[in-house]
């Protein structure tokens, strides 16, 4: 075989390699491993600066589309970053009981399994679409639910960017 064909058959089998190594190492097909959760609020204190002063967090920033199969990667990522925290003492029942956002019970749906024990049981969960918005500064996809009994916040956003907080409306 020629010095060409030796190249071109090494080349062939590191990148079956390869392939096979990346879909191995992310799970490839037996089952979504377990994603760890992160407890870092410094990454959501940036992204998420209008809603206040966040402490004692559990959250998930992920590909929501990656199977683990590919072993090449999506031309547009998403990161899904998902998660709870808590506001202090008393924050949410003081915006909760304003008029500028017309907060409605609802609860967060289809919370990851790993951060179903960090989610307070009997929250009472309360969402708006002009409150995700003044998050969001409509920038991205965001839904935030608010606990008035718990202080606690459950974010749910795609691809979320630090949008400076802005005046209430």
């Amino acid at each position: 075989m020629s010095r060409r064909g030796w190249l071109m058959l090494g080349g062939l089998l590191v990148l079956g390699g390869a392939g096979t190594a990346a879909c191995s190492s992310e799970g490839g097909g037996a089952g979504r491993e377990r994603r760890e959760v992160n407890t870092d609020v410094e990454p959501l204190r940036r992204r998420f600066r209008a809603i206040g002063p966040l402490s004692d967090p559990h959250w998930l920033g992920y590909d929501p589309n990656d199977s683990g199969r590919e072993w090449i990667p999506d031309q547009d990522p998403r990161v899904r970053v998902v998660g709870v925290a808590r506001l202090p003492a008393g924050a949410v029942s003081s915006l909760v009981g304003g008029t500028a956002y017309s907060f409605e019970p609802s609860d967060p749906s289809n919370p990851p399994e790993e951060l179903a024990e960090f989610l307070p049981e009997n929250a009472g969960w309360v969402a708006s679409v002009r409150y995700d918005k003044h998050i969001t500064g409509s920038r991205y996809p965001g839904r935030f639910h608010l606990s008035p009994t718990t202080d606690h916040v459950y974010f749910d956003t795609v691809n979320p960017e630090v949008v400076e907080a802005s005046p209430s409306t």
